[in-house]
C-alpha cells in the first residue's frame, strides 16, 4: 500500500484514494475510522486503546474519514474541521500523554483531499519498548491487536511483551559482545591497527530481530552521513554484511560499517599513545572526533527510514593502565589510569529523532560513567542542559 511510504508527510489523497479502489480491509496493520476521535474521556480511551493496541504488536495506520463496510474500504469521505491543524495537535498530544511509555515512531498526518474535506492518518511503528499500556483517563490498561482488532492484553501475552523487551537488551549486547570479540582477534580483511580503540554501536531495535533494514544501495547513497570518526576522507564500498566506510590510510585507524539491517559500528584505532613516558589516550580530542559524528550517523538512519528506539553503546578496549586527558595539560587533572582492559560504557537509549541537542542528553550517562572510571564525579564537558560543550573556563 502506497500509505506505507516511508515518509509519512509525504502521503497524498492518492495515496489514500488507493485504499479504497484496492477493496483495503481492516486487519493486523490498518484500521478505517469514518469520523474523527471525540473529546469526551471515552473517546479518548478509544484512542488511546488503538494506538496502544498496534505499538504493542506490529505496528500499523489508522485512517480517520474513511467509511468502511463489512471492513473494507468503501468510500473517502474525509472530515471536516474548524483548523485541521489543531484537530491533527489534539490527536497527537492526547498519543503522548496518555501511553506509557511513550510510543517512539508515532505520526499525526492530515491529507487535504479535492473535497475540500481531509483524511488524518496516524502512523504508529511496531514498538520495541513494549509493553506500552493507557494510563490516561483513569484507566491502566494493556492492549494488543489480531486481524480482528483490540482485546486487552492476557497474562500469557503480557509475559510475551514483557519477554521481548528483556530480549532487545539481551540482543544488543550479544551483538556488541560478538564484534569487540571479533576486533580484538584482529578479524576481516584490514585489521585495526594501532594500541587501543573506541567502538560505537548505534542498533535499532528492529535491526536485534531482522537481517534487513535498508537496501545497501540506498545505504551507499548515504554514505556521506556515516563518515568514519576523526576522518577527513573516506572510501565507501559494498561488503557481506552491507556497505563499509574505510578511511583512506594505507592502514586501517577506523572505518564505519553500516549492516544491512540499519546497526552501525563505528571504530577509531590506536587512540592510546605514549607521552613522557606514560601511556594516555587524548580524550579531549577523542571526544570532539566522536561528537562531530555522532548527530550525523543518526541523521543516516533517519534519511534510510529506520526507526527509533536505538541502543548506543560505546566501548573503549585496549585502554588498560592508561591515562585519559580532558585539559590541554595533559598531566594536570588524571586521578588514576584506566583499571581494565575493556570498558563498556552504560547502555543508552535514543526514544525518538529529535534535535542533536537530545542526543547529547541521551548519551551523557555514557561519558559521566567514562570520567568516572578516572576518578571523576562526572563528565565536566556538558553544559547544564545536557549539551556536550567540551572544557569551559576553570
Amino acid at each position: 500500500m502506497a500509505i506505507t511510504r516511508p515518509d509519512l508527510d509525504a502521503i497524498t489523497e492518492s495515496d489514500v484514494a488507493e485504499l479504497i479502489v484496492s477493496g483495503a480491509s481492516e486487519g493486523l496493520h490498518l484500521d478505517f475510522k469514518e469520523v474523527s476521535y471525540g473529546t469526551s474521556d471515552i473517546d479518548k480511551r478509544e484512542l488511546l486503546k488503538d494506538v496502544c493496541a498496534f505499538a504493542n504488536t506490529n505496528g500499523g495506520h489508522i485512517v480517520i474519514g474513511v467509511r468502511e463496510s463489512g471492513g473494507i474500504a468503501s468510500e473517502l469521505l474525509g472530515i471536516r474541521v474548524n483548523d485541521v491543524d489543531a484537530e491533527v495537535l489534539r490527536i497527537d498530544q492526547i498519543i503522548r500523554s496518555g501511553v506509557e511509555p511513550r510510543i517512539p515512531g508515532c505520526g499525526v498526518r492530515a491529507v487535504a483531499l479535492s473535497t475540500g474535506s481531509h483524511a488524518v492518518v496516524i502512523r504508529v511503528s511496531r514498538s520495541w519498548r513494549v509493553p506500552h499500556r493507557v494510563s490516561a483517563q483513569n484507566s491502566n490498561r494493556f492492549w494488543v491487536r489480531n486481524s480482528g482488532g483490540c482485546h486487552e492484553a492476557s497474562m500469557e501475552e503480557l509475559r510475551s511483551l514483557f519477554g521481548q523487551a528483556s530480549t532487545v537488551v539481551d540482543r544488543a549486547r550479544q551483538f556488541r559482545n560478538e564484534r569487540i570479540a571479533l576486533i580484538q582477534q584482529g578479524m576481516g580483511s584490514r585489521p585495526l591497527v594501532g594500541n587501543g580503540r573506541i567502538i560505537l554501536h548505534l542498533l535499532p531495535h528492529s535491526s536485534l530481530f531482522s537481517s534487513d533494514g535498508a537496501d545497501v544501495e540506498e545505504i551507499y547513497a548515504h554514505h556521506q552521513a556515516f563518515s568514519p570518526i576523526s576522518s577527513t576522507g573516506h572510501s565507501p564500498r559494498f561488503n557481506f554484511d552491507g556497505v563499509i566506510n574505510e578511511r583512506g590510510d594505507e592502514l586501517n585507524h577506523g572505518y564505519t560499517q553500516i549492516f544491512r539491517n540499519g546497526a552501525i559500528e563505528a571504530t577509531k584505532a590506536n587512540i592510546v599513545r605514549e607521552h613522557q613516558g606514560r601511556r594516555g589516550v587524548a580524550g579531549l580530542s577523542l571526544e570532539q572526533y566522536f561528537f562531530e559524528r555522532y548527530a550525523s550517523y543518526i541523521a543516516g538512519l533517519k534519511a534510510l527510514g529506520i526507526e527509533p528506539p536505538i541502543t548506543v553503546m560505546i566501548t573503549l578496549e585496549g585502554i588498560a593502565g592508561a591515562y585519559y586527558h580532558v585539559y590541554n595539560d595533559a598531566f594536570a587533572d588524571e586521578l588514576v589510569p584506566f583499571d581494565r582492559d575493556v570498558l563498556y560504557l552504560p547502555d543508552c537509549l535514543i526514544g525518538a529523532y529529535g534535535p542533536n541537542e537530545s542526543y547529547h542528553v541521551a548519551i551523557r550517562p555514557a561519558f559521566d560513567a567514562l570520567w568516572n572510571a578516572v576518578g571523576f564525579s562526572a563528565s565536566q564537558f556538558f553544559d547544564d542542559s545536557g549539551l556536550w560543550v567540551g572544557p569551559r573556563r576553570r
